[in-house]
């Protein structure tokens, strides 16, 4: 084996050991530390550690499964319990995230990748914070981990139909992979409708698999369904990613209680693959100079990812959810940290940004992914005494 790929190997392998005790000490999100421990190895200051094809495999490996747990933390069974009131808040404040970021980037004549990015959801950091303060179950944190649901699929969704834009314009090959991509969210339906019929008539039998089973036959189907899927979504020229999280979902909705499947799956995903991803995009990140021009852009992105966050969130009054919690809210749904390096790596492939854009994106959701948490806890102080009721 190459000198430097086991050089790279015990680095990554170390960061991967140090960057959970790291981070915490610094009280910033894990998955920041990992993205700064691996800028700091990688091609922007030390070159410790360098691409290859082997870190290449590991890293994609764990993007999907990354995508894969992102769709199990997807509740439909918990959105069909909301009020009528309570339904239209947590689908409407996503589509107005998005709407105002294309209003601002259009504004400013940013590029509509990067205006994805600015409008861009993901639960990871909001899920993380809400079950910090104990306040997951309650009905503040049950409204803003299910707004935080919707905006992470409504994300990848754009994120998808835009990458079909821009491959094959808008003409007869764009709607003949819009029906491909129906294609594809009919497969996924019928592999939800017969994984339900078993659980059905099985229930017994299926839920042993998935509990008590030596050979871990409920983690190798959940994992072959993931890469299936994101096998199919390649086929048809959409990003993978769609895929697995739509195999993360129907896995939440078969089984409403996944979290067995979570916790098998989640020593080797969150112990190992999802570290990998983090670290590996921080090793590929160049750090460009640092000048006006960038700074700039970094506070335009900044103040356009709060905007297009906090002015929906107000809508969350209609459920009965305080002004000041509703501005946090906002806040804490501005640490979109894995969608914002997610698209920004999509859009640097698809070579519609430059390295310099593509930096300040990474830059963007480092900066947010670390105060956004800070202001959300500044404002809720008092919600860990919060009962379920509250």
């Amino acid at each position: 084996m190459d000198k430097h790929l086991v050089v790279s190997i015990v680095l990554l392998t170390s960061g991967i050991f140090l960057a959970p005790f790291a981070s915490n000490m610094l009280r910033i999100p894990v998955a920041v530390g990992e993205v700064i421990y691996g800028i700091i190895l990688g091609n922007s200051f030390l070159h410790l550690i360098h691409q290859s094809q082997w870190l290449d495999f590991l890293s994609n490996f764990g993007f999907l499964v990354l995508m894969f747990m992102a769709g199990l933390e997807v509740k439909l069974t918990e959105i069909k319990e909301l009020t009528l009131k309570e339904k239209l808040t947590v689908f409407f404040v996503p589509v107005l995230i998005f709407a105002v970021a294309f209003l601002f980037g259009r504004f400013f004549h940013l590029k509509t990748i990067i205006s994805i990015a600015i409008g861009a959801v993901s639960v990871g950091i909001v899920v993380s914070v809400l079950r910090e303060k104990g306040i997951l179950s309650t009905h503040y944190g049950k409204i803003l981990f299910l707004t935080g649901t919707v905006g992470e699929f409504l994300s990848i969704f754009v994120l998808t139909i835009y990458s079909i834009i821009v491959k094959f314009g808008v003409g007869l090959l764009f709607f003949m992979k819009i029906a491909q991509l129906i294609v594809f969210f009919t497969v996924a339906r019928i592999i939800l409708l017969i994984l339900k019929s078993l659980m059905w008539w099985y229930p017994k039998e299926i839920k042993i698999y998935f509990e008590k089973n030596p050979t871990e036959i409920g983690a190798r189907i959940s994992l072959a369904i993931m890469f299936a899927l994101s096998a199919l979504a390649t086929l048809i020229d959409v990003e993978p990613i769609l895929g697995a999280f739509i195999a993360g979902m129907i896995f939440s909705t078969v089984f409403p209680n996944t979290e067995k499947i979570e916790e098998k799956l989640s020593g080797i995903s969150f112990g190992f693959l999802i570290p990998v991803f983090f670290i590996y995009v921080g090793i590929k990140f160049q750090m460009p100079h640092i000048n006006e021009h960038l700074l700039v852009l970094l506070g335009l992105l900044t103040a356009g990812s709060y905007i297009a966050k906090i002015l929906p969130s107000l809508l969350l009054v209609v459920t009965g959810i305080d002004l000041k919690k509703s501005v946090s809210a906002g806040f804490l749904l501005s640490a979109p940290l894995t969608l914002v390096i997610v698209t920004a790596e999509m859009g640097k492939a698809m070579n519609l940004i430059d390295h310099h854009q593509e930096a300040a994106l990474i830059l963007l959701a480092i900066i947010t992914g670390v105060i956004s948490p800070v202001f959300f806890n500044i404002l809720n102080k008092e919600s860990k005494v919060e009962n379920s009721n509250s």
